[in-house]
């Protein structure tokens, strides 16, 4: 699959791309976040989980890929039950697998769902959650939006991105381990260089964490904060729903 530079994808073009590729890369998916991010992913999801307010009962993952955040949400807190939403059934399906296996069927449910159109009742959630999903929504502010809808007054919704950080060594060296490192390694285990010169791509075409708060505001979040993970290569941002 031949891939032309983001900006010069439409929305559609995104859309059935991102499930072509995410459909392909299912079985190879968790290894390689593992693999690529040194483990990191584990423990920036942790923070997510914390950053969840201790009272919540029901909280929703968008973008919930293969499930690792919503399993980490079920496992790290006690009482809440969580709604993962996918339009990629097939990592879905795997999302099942995992949660079965790991006793978590009563705690968690998965819910066939495009992120700009959730198919729930407004104030439904206390928290919403979306972790490395955002950068591959074409409307990024319709989905913050819908996020916010379903969120009760008082509420809060954060997301996980990767992003390029501060330093000027470390930005060098990453953005060499975005467009060379990546590729190899990922296709080399999923036999699909394509989807992974796709990801590194994503992360480069993505908001900096300012624009990211800055369309936090234009979604109408109160109290947004931003935090900085293991050297800015990841940023966590919250926001509060009125």
């Amino acid at each position: 699959m031949e891939l032309k530079p983001l900006k010069n994808w439409t929305p559609d073009e995104r859309i059935s791309a991102v499930k072509n590729i995410f459909n392909t890369i299912t079985p190879h998916y968790d290894l390689l976040n593992r693999i690529m991010s040194g483990r990191r992913d584990v423990t920036w999801r942790k923070f997510v989980v914390k950053r969840i307010p201790v009272d919540a009962k029901e909280v929703l993952d968008v973008a919930t890929g293969t499930g690792d955040l919503a399993i980490a949400i079920a496992d790290e807190a006690p009482g809440v039950h969580v709604i993962g939403a996918d339009f990629v059934k097939k990592m879905m399906r795997l999302a099942q697998s995992k949660t079965q296996n790991r006793g978590f069927i009563s705690k968690i449910d998965y819910v066939s769902a495009d992120a700009t159109k959730l198919p729930f009742k407004t104030g439904q959630f206390d928290a919403a959650t979306i972790a490395f999903g955002l950068r591959n929504i074409p409307n990024r502010l319709s989905a913050l939006h819908e996020m916010g809808r379903v969120v009760k007054s008082g509420g809060k919704v954060i997301t996980l991105e990767m992003t390029f950080p501060q330093n000027l060594r470390l930005r060098s060296f990453f953005k060499w381990y975005l467009n060379h490192m990546i590729p190899l390694v990922g296709g080399l285990i999923s036999g699909n260089m394509a989807a992974y010169r796709y990801l590194p791509d994503s992360i480069q075409d993505f908001l900096t964490p300012d624009q990211l708060s800055g369309l936090f505001e234009s979604a109408g979040f109160k109290s947004i904060r931003a935090f900085p993970l293991t050297f800015g290569l990841t940023y966590l941002h919250e926001g509060i729903v009125e």
